[in-house]
């Protein structure tokens, strides 16, 4: 189907909300939202509520005994650990543990040429590249690198709820694009009406994540079109095309452009800065504390 231009076409969220099954926010991270709300919670609440969770109240405590925080002694209680991390990093970290419990638990691909390992993969490795990159420029110094991490590992989540919830159109796509070299993108706009970058920032308005980030999600294919967060949705997609060049990418049959001076420029970074980053992360970043 194709979106046509008319007063009763319907918008963008009522299109996707209405032929696919978006995820609500896992119930520990609403219960969260909850009482970190609240000014007079303590740590021992929100300790409470992660506990709920294994997977979570897991994370947080491998978290708070990384390298990251360098502690002396190993740290066993999530109320000592909520504590030592404070509240916006505890549901920074629990919003990435609930991102992978969620998304992460097939392993399975439901189509051919497209690997779910993979994928996952490339999510990560983007998201770290944009919470690296973005403690390198003097532009995002007002961001919380863990929301950079967060918006690069979300950029391309709309590819799995295409996979999930529209299995044979989104098949069709990826089939097509492999055949025929086209852009994914002008395939998903053209087959089903929208792309994964819509669907991704739809998500992200459902679960309640900050405006920049669900717009630098929505525009990360194309961030001179983002009329409000140019520099986030530039750091986003230099982050994606970076990982794709360095063999990275979420598609191992793809060849994948590098990226364009004007991105450079909107992030106000050079392609030595990036060449910095990406020798400080090394090859075993996938294994690191830093890493979900």
């Amino acid at each position: 189907m194709s979106a046509t231009e008319n007063a009763n076409t319907p918008s963008i969220l009522d299109l996707i909300n209405r032929t696919l099954e978006l995820p609500t926010l896992p119930d520990v991270l609403v219960k969260l939202n909850e009482v970190m709300d609240d000014p007079e919670s303590s740590a021992e609440e929100v300790a409470q509520v992660i506990s709920m969770d294994p997977s979570v109240s897991a994370n947080i405590l491998r978290i708070v005994n990384s390298a990251y925080f360098g502690l002396q002694v190993r740290v066993g209680s999530i109320n000592l650990a909520v504590s030592i991390m404070g509240f916006k990093m505890t549901k920074k970290v629990a919003l990435k543990a609930a991102i992978f419990s969620v998304f992460a638990k097939n392993k399975g691909s439901k189509i051919s040429d497209f690997d779910p390992n993979l994928f996952w993969k490339h999510s990560i490795y983007t998201g770290t590249l944009a919470r690296a990159l973005g403690k390198k420029s003097e532009i995002f110094s007002g961001h919380h690198p863990e929301d950079l991490y967060i918006c690069g590992l979300l950029h391309d989540i709309g590819k799995i709820i295409l996979l999930e919830n529209a299995t044979e159109a989104f098949s069709d796509v990826v089939a097509s694009a492999k055949t025929t070299g086209r852009s994914l993108l002008e395939l998903e706009q053209e087959i089903l009406g929208y792309t994964h970058a819509d669907v991704g920032s739809v998500l992200a308005i459902k679960w309640y994540l900050p405006e920049d980030l669900t717009i630098a999600i929505r525009y990360h294919h194309n961030p001179d079109r983002d009329p409000f967060h140019k520099s986030l949705s530039s750091l986003i997609s230099l982050s994606d095309q970076i990982a794709g060049v360095q063999g990275r990418g979420s598609f191992d049959w793809k060849e994948y452009e590098p990226p364009s001076p004007s991105l450079f420029e909107a992030v106000a970074l050079t392609p030595e800065d990036v060449d910095e980053v990406c020798a400080d992360l090394g090859q075993d970043g996938e294994s690191s504390d830093q890493w979900l």
